[in-house]
């Protein structure tokens, strides 16, 4: 992730990482908590079905934890995540957990699970169709025989619509966070978002970029097959992007 953060000025206890961590748990509380129950059990149907014995679980780019939190309630899990600042939100979280700083294409853990995930459209960062194949084979090799690989997608070329505006707010009794993000026209897809951050100092702005890359239908299935996965595609997912779900043989 490429990010350009400004402050319009210094504020006491509310720095970038605050930002992120509390939109991040707005967004996956949508995602964990939130979940249509049909979504849900559509979900849980595949996992019984295809891996009812999974105990263990690696979620990659676990971000702030959020996740792991939820996902610890089921399995032992382990979490791997590119960027120390949000594995520490994540270690004060969820203390007991294994946490390891790495790249989804090409982190070593030396141990297999029985799942792994890469969920809220984490994938997008890889950013090229050949860092993403690398990162799907990578997290297969992770995977025991007849482990479960799902992996939630980012946007699509047909719904990357280049100038579109969307916002969202969270709020505390100590702040409000709005966020306003808008899409601009690079080979695969670069949001500029923009933050208000509101409270009883007043209003400061954090601007940030950040690079991702959306992928074809096609080009997660050809990822999926190279890394000798068998394939299932569920269009409606967690979150209406669908999920990609490789079992391996």
């Amino acid at each position: 992730m490429t990010t350009s953060k400004h402050f319009d000025r210094t504020r006491n206890n509310l720095n970038y990482f605050d930002v992120h961590q509390n939109l991040q748990t707005l967004r996956r509380r949508l995602l964990v908590q939130g979940l249509r129950k049909r979504e849900r059990t559509r979900l849980n149907a595949r996992q019984c079905e295809r891996v009812s014995n999974a105990k263990t679980l690696l979620d990659v780019a676990c971000g702030t934890g959020k996740h792991l939190e939820h996902l610890t309630k089921t399995f032992d899990c382990t979490g791997v995540e590119l960027h120390p600042e949000m594995l520490a939100i994540a270690k004060e979280r969820v203390p007991k957990l294994p946490l390891h700083v790495g790249d989804m294409c090409d982190f070593d853990l030396a141990t297999k699970f029985d799942a792994v995930t890469c969920l809220f459209s984490s994938i997008g960062y890889t950013k090229t169709v050949e860092r993403m194949d690398k990162a799907i084979v990578n997290m297969a090799e992770h995977l025991n025989p007849g482990g479960m690989l799902l992996v939630e997608p980012w946007l699509t070329p047909e719904a990357w619509l280049i100038g579109s505006i969307d916002s969202e707010t969270y709020k505390t009794d100590e702040f409000v966070i709005t966020r306003m993000m808008v899409s601009e026209p690079v080979e695969r897809g670069r949001l500029v978002l923009e933050y208000l951050i509101g409270d009883s100092n007043g209003i400061s702005k954090v601007t940030e970029t950040q690079e991702m890359g959306w992928f074809t239908h096609d080009e997660y299935l050809n990822a999926f097959k190279k890394a000798g996965l068998q394939i299932e595609h569920l269009e409606g997912g967690l979150t209406g992007r669908g999920i990609y779900i490789g079992i391996k043989a």
